[in-house]
């Protein structure tokens, strides 16, 4: 490869164009299950995770080589291991802590692998950066799918609402729809906001009822707001 260092565009449009075609592919294939459950770090940003590790390995594959001729030897995975201290970073920046509870985990987790994947790509294994990205789709879809239909109650959700409820039939009613919705209270924290009354829930079901659960907020006289935390 040290042709390349005074090679043609068409030489380095060669070399470089499969593997950015690839690290497109596979990161936008992790980045759309992402982008479907709404996560912060949706198709652009795993493509851009994995098209930079691509580049990054692959450039310093390329210095690595043209040092040969000077009789100095390169070593290409110094570059890798400052690409993973640099995923860490960001990765942490997706992480939030609230009340005890953690979240984005998972989406740290995928940015990790979706630079090794770039990695696995920029060094010339495209099939492996296939291989991985298909495999951590299939992960994320199954486990998802297993831990709302089999886990079931073990999913935790956790909701802020706001609401007029100076006699407490705001509360009552979000008792019964807890219920109905055969969803189990873990927690629940109530402050006044002049007016209004801020409800911090907590509780545990399936997925399903979640959401039909929210739904029931929504119809119930006195909640002005309902969000996730």
């Amino acid at each position: 490869m040290s042709e390349f260092g005074h090679g043609s565009f068409l030489q380095l449009a060669q070399f470089f164009l499969p593997k950015i075609f690839f690290s497109v592919l596979c990161g936008g294939l992790i980045g759309l299950e992402r982008e479907l459950k709404s996560k912060p770090a949706g198709i652009k940003t795993n493509i851009l995770i994995c098209l930079g590790a691509t580049l990054y390995s692959a450039i310093s594959g390329l210095i690595s080589n043209l040092n040969l001729e000077t009789g100095q030897i390169g070593d290409p995975g110094r570059v890798a291991a400052q690409i993973v201290s640099g995923i860490g970073f960001l990765g942490g920046g997706t992480i939030i802590q609230s009340r005890g509870t953690i979240f984005g985990l998972t989406t740290a987790a995928t940015m990790w692998v979706v630079a090794a994947v770039g990695l696995a790509i920029g060094i010339g294994r495209s099939d492996v950066g296939v291989l991985i990205s298909v495999t951590v789709v299939v992960v994320l879809i199954t486990t998802s799918w297993f831990e709302d239909r089999i886990l079931g109650r073990s999913l935790k959700f956790s909701l802020e609402i706001l609401a007029d409820d100076p006699d407490g039939r705001v509360r009552e009613a979000i008792n019964h729809a807890l219920a109905r919705n055969d969803l189990v209270m873990d927690d629940f924290d109530l402050a006044h906001q002049g007016v209004h009354s801020r409800i911090i829930l907590k509780y545990n079901g399936h997925r399903t009822s979640h959401k039909k659960f929210i739904l029931d907020l929504w119809s119930t006289p006195g909640i002005r707001e309902v969000k996730s935390r």
